[in-house]
């Protein structure tokens, strides 16, 4: 019983202590790296329509500086991505200045002003 207890205990602790590093690592940065995810036309041409983000970001982020350069997955409703995004900070919003988005091997330039060509792009 007392075992049983302690295994409970554990679990809540460790979906808490989850939830929390989430819910600190999705900050303003991340919430403006997201939109602009979300709305970028090569983003949807390789990974469909986003879907959500995985659980963890990475990358620092200067409030002070005001400079973000995060990664982070993309879940897609084609496949799943990775991307790098470079974020300045300006008065109280992120705005983003752009990214690279890795799927299948290669890498693209996101946002990609050029549309001539499907592989307009891509970096590698």
């Amino acid at each position: 019983m007392l075992i049983a207890a302690a295994v409970g205990l554990l679990v809540a602790a460790g979906a808490i202590s989850l939830t929390i590093v989430e819910s600190v690592s999705k900050g303003p940065a991340f919430q403006s790296a997201a939109t602009f995810v979300r709305s970028d036309q090569k983003t949807r041409e390789e990974l469909g329509v986003v879907l959500g983000f995985g659980l963890a970001v990475t990358g620092p982020v200067s409030d002070a500086g005001g400079v973000a350069n995060i990664s982070f997955d993309v879940n897609g409703s084609w496949r799943t991505g990775h991307v790098r995004v470079s974020a300045v900070k300006q008065g109280d919003s992120w705005v983003v200045r752009g990214g690279v988005l890795s799927v299948g091997g290669k890498r693209y330039r996101v946002p990609c002003a050029q549309t001539s060509s499907p592989s307009a792009c891509q970096l590698s």
